[in-house]
Formats: C-alpha cells, sequence, structure tokens
C-alpha cells in the first residue's frame, strides 16, 4: 500500500528529473557558440505505476535518455553538398591558374606572339633584304618560342604542385578516418554501458561534415553506437578499424597519372576534392599539355616545310644561298627553339624561292600560315584551333563557377536549416530553464509539505 513516504520519493524523482534538466539546458546555453554543437533534450518519461485495487497510482517521473537533436536527413544533404562543392572548388581555383599561365588575352599570349610572328614575316615578304626586319624576326621568335616553353613548364608546375596536394588531402582524409574509428571505439564503449555518447557523436558529426568535401561518403550506424564509412563502396572505417588511402603516380606514354589506392585496390573517386584533383592531374591539365604540344609541333612542322624550300640571302665568298635549312628545331612545347644556324646569321632566314633579288614567295608562304587550315586534319586553322582551346578552358572556369556558386548557396540554406533543428536557441534554453526552475521548486514545495504532514503525524503520538 502507498504510504506517505511514496509522495516524498515522487517529488525526489522530480527533484532530480529537474535538476537533470537544469544542467542539460545550461550546457546547452554553455555551447551556444561551439561549431558542431548539437542541442540537447532531456526525454522524460511516466514511472512504472503501482497496481491499486481501486486503479493505478502514478509513481512520478523518470528520465528516459539526455537526446541529440538532430535530423539524419539534412545531415545527409549537406555532405552531398559539400562532396559537389569540393569538386567545384578545387576545379575553380585550378583552372583560373591555367588562365593565368595562358594569359589570354594580352601581349604575352601565345596567340598574340604567333601573330606578330607571321606579320614579321609578311613585312618581310615586301623588303626580303631588309635585315631589321630579318632581326625582328628572330626576336618575335624568340618570344614564342619561350613563351611555348614557359607555359608548358608552369603547366607541368601546377600538374605537380597538384600531385602534392592530393597527397596532403589523402593524409588528411587518412587522420579524419582514424579519429572517426576512434571515436567509435569510445561511442560503443559509452553506448554499450547504457549512456549516450553526445558529445562524442557530435565530434564524429563534424569529421563526417569535413570527410565529405573529399570523398563520396556512405555510412551507416548500428544500435551499438558503430559507423561504418565507406566511399566508392570500400570501407574506410568500422568499429575501431581504419583503413588508409594511398596516393601513387606512374608516368604512362609520357603523361602523369594519379591513382588512389585503399588496401591495393583502387577506389574511382569522381568527386569531392580529391576526385576533382584526380580528373585535373590524370585528364584535365594533360589535354591542356597536349593541345600546346599540337599547336607547338604543328607550327615547327609548317614553317619548317616552308622554309626548307626557300633559300635566304646570299653570303661568303663567293655569295651563296642557304637552303634547306629548319627555321624551328624541337618536337613539342616543351622543346621547341630557333635553329642556331638563323640565330648566329638572320641572312640564313629563307624568304627567296629562288635567291633572285626582290623575291619573297616563301615569306608570303610562311605568314599565310595563320590563315590556312592546318589543324585536326586540316579543317581548322591555327587561330581557330587556338581560339577553341582557350574558349573551353573559359567555358570549364565558368561552369565550375556556376557549380560552385549553386553548391555554396545550397550547403548554406542547408546549414540553416540544420541551425534550425540543431542549433542552440537562447530564447528556447531561456524559457527551458525557467519551466525546470518552476518544476522544481514545486517539487521542493512537495517536500516541505510531506515533512509537515510527517510532523503533524510525529505530534500525534
Amino acid at each position: 500500500m502507498p504510504g506517505i513516504f511514496q509522495s516524498l520519493d515522487i517529488a525526489r524523482r522530480a527533484i532530480w528529473a529537474n535538476r537533470l534538466g537544469l544542467d542539460v539546458t545550461s550546457n546547452n546555453i554553455a555551447n551556444v557558440n561551439t561549431p558542431g554543437y548539437s542541442r540537447q533534450r532531456v526525454e522524460l518519461q511516466n514511472a512504472q505505476p503501482l497496481q491499486l485495487v481501486k486503479g493505478q497510482l502514478g509513481l512520478g517521473v523518470k528520465v528516459d535518455q539526455i537526446r541529440r537533436v538532430r535530423d539524419q536527413l539534412l545531415d545527409f544533404q549537406y555532405r552531398r553538398a559539400s562532396y559537389n562543392l569540393g569538386k567545384a572548388q578545387i576545379q575553380e581555383n585550378t583552372l583560373l591558374q591555367v588562365e593565368t599561365i595562358i594569359q589570354e588575352p594580352s601581349e604575352n599570349s601565345i596567340g598574340n606572339l604567333l601573330s606578330e610572328f607571321f606579320s614579321e614575316f609578311s613585312n618581310l615578304a615586301s623588303e626580303p633584304e631588309n635585315t631589321a626586319i630579318r632581326n625582328t624576326i628572330v626576336q618575335k621568335a624568340t618570344a614564342l618560342v619561350e613563351s611555348f616553353r614557359t607555359k608548358y613548364e608552369r603547366m607541368d608546375a601546377l600538374q605537380e604542385s597538384l600531385i602534392k596536394e592530393a597527397q596532403s588531402a589523402a593524409n588528411q582524409v587518412n587522420e579524419m578516418v582514424r579519429q572517426i574509428a576512434d571515436l567509435n571505439r569510445k561511442i560503443m564503449a559509452v553506448d554499450g554501458s547504457g549512456g549516450s555518447a553526445n558529445d562524442l557523436k557530435d565530434q564524429r558529426d563534424m569529421l563526417l561534415d569535413k570527410l565529405s568535401e573529399y570523398v563520396d561518403v556512405r555510412y551507416v550506424t548500428d544500435d551499438k553506437g558503430n559507423l561504418t564509412v565507406t566511399a566508392e563502396g570500400i570501407m574506410l572505417a568500422s568499429g575501431p578499424s581504419a583503413n588508409t588511402l594511398e596516393v601513387k603516380t606512374t608516368t604512362v606514354n609520357g603523361k602523369r597519372q594519379l591513382t588512389i589506392l585503399v588496401g591495393g585496390k583502387e577506389v574511382p573517386l569522381k568527386g569531392g576534392k580529391l576526385g576533382g584533383m584526380r580528373e585535373l592531374i590524370n585528364t584535365t591539365i594533360p589535354e591542356i599539355t597536349d593541345n600546346l604540344n599540337t599547336m607547338a609541333k604543328t607550327v615547327i612542322e609548317e614553317v619548317n616545310r616552308l622554309h626548307r624550300a626557300g633559300k635566304g640571302l646570299p653570303i661568303g665568298t663567293p655569295p651563296t644561298s642557304q637552303t634547306g635549312l629548319d627555321f624551328f628545331v624541337g618536337t613539342d612545347a616543351r622543346s621547341i627553339d630557333i635553329n642556331s644556324d638563323i640565330t648566329d646569321n638572320v641572312a640564313n632566314i629563307a624568304a627567296s624561292v629562288d635567291g633572285s633579288p626582290g623575291n619573297g614567295e616563301v615569306a608570303l608562304a610562311i605568314s599565310n600560315l595563320r590563315n590556312k587550315a592546318i589543324f585536326n586534319a586540316r579543317t581548322d586553322t591555327l587561330s581557330d584551333f587556338y581560339s577553341n582551346m582557350v574558349t573551353r578552358i573559359g567555358t570549364q572556369i565558368q561552369t565550375a563557377s556556376n557549380t560552385r556558386s549553386a553548391q555554396e548557396l545550397l550547403r548554406n540554406q542547408i546549414q540553416n536549416q540544420r541551425d534550425s533543428v540543431s542549433g542552440v536557441s537562447l530564447d528556447e534554453e531561456m524559457t527551458k530553464l525557467i519551466q525546470y526552475q518552476r518544476s522544481l521548486e514545486a517539487a521542493a514545495r512537495v517536500v516541505r509539505v510531506v515533512d509537515d504532514v510527517l510532523e503533524t503525524v510525529i505530534g500525534l503520538k
């Protein structure tokens, strides 16, 4: 049968539950500015009632759990947006560097230097014996070959820098995965003992947020608190175990290729920062470098083909005209240079087809190369080819920029929604604080009333 002490026990339970509510509310207020913190709530339940003949008698309140307020769907959407944003950011930043290297439009761009080079040959066609024009041709050609070589070297350096950045990113991913595995171990220990490791789970969720910027993470949590994380179907972490990403570079047909491995098995990353770097290293930069090489190789071959058939100014005793000389040496943008026979004596520049005075047919033919279809199975002119290359880079930058802006906006919107669900509202917490305060005061009043009743009962004796 219930007695007077039953009321005292009910009040005791109420005091304990509301004091715990005050503690949790105080903790929420203290962490209002803590990144990644999820507000917590005390979940209360009716205590197991006492069965009487007349019915059930409630025995007060009990604390079921201290719950994190979290929306798993918003978390997934946020991480998906971070994944897409990570790739767009690295692509936009890298392509802007490519744009700086190409320097189009500018005086030092390959397009402008090629135009000036061919224009000087047009001038030479009008005045084949003019030594000043010949010297200018060498100057323009020198600027052109230096531009080809410099751009090739800078593109190569950019690719090497990206490889190092990918290695650094893989190390960061490995550290985050290791921390997730360590948190798994601690969370499983707490949850296994009947507790709820809310703060540890917040730390683990923050790591997942950061990890999603680099790889396409998929994850599932079991009832023991264990989080299993995978990327492209490859397990990264499960329980206290963690796998390690390895970045490997190889050279295939003279091109650097980057491969990301886990346990010796390739991970075909498509997005995120790591996937973006892999695409830039393996595809985007090699394509631009190939275009530079194609331009340089075609210019070398076409100019040399015409130049070899011409004759320079007569020199020596008796005067003879050099013929059969290449104007350029080398095979691509990295190795292109001017033939030393040309730089040593500008008279060896072939302008004439037969060596006769005033003949500038070869110089004119070389000048006309700028408007001749010599690329892509002789369907595109030099200007077309170069313009298409620059346009593709511009389009890629615009696409990456648009994607980055859209994903940034989307992620910010989702973050605002997450904050409205999981973030701490001081107004709400102050209301909770007052509620718990009043409830605790009322429970304490019950204790005082029961104490007075006990004194009255004792005094009857």
